[in-house]
């Protein structure tokens, strides 16, 4: 591995255009035969990363916008309440008017 962290394997590409992972990386990964990978195209580069991966690094960046303490949650529950309230009075003013 490199200074940055980054290490170069050679992977295959099959004649159907299937790529082999090599077990090194696999291992690196930490994903099993038959399991997944993330594939991101970035450029000319590609980059992979497991689902956990992609999930906590989406957390990360989720948690630079929310305020620490903040249930977004019960936001997101109680925005939807209240449009769901301002569209039935919408909806009470309209039949009146009709």
């Amino acid at each position: 591995m490199s200074k940055e962290g980054r290490s170069m394997i050679r992977v295959n590409v099959l004649p159907n255009g299937r790529l082999v992972l090599p077990a090194a990386l696999r291992e690196k990964l930490g994903v099993q035969k038959g399991g997944h990978v993330m594939a991101e195209l970035i450029g000319s580069e590609v980059h992979l990363t497991t689902p956990d991966a992609a999930l906590d690094r989406a957390r990360s960046i989720f948690r630079e916008y929310v305020a620490p303490g903040t249930d977004i949650a019960q936001e997101i529950i109680a925005d939807r309440r209240n449009e769901n309230d301002r569209e039935a009075s919408d909806r009470s003013a309209q039949g009146k008017r009709s």
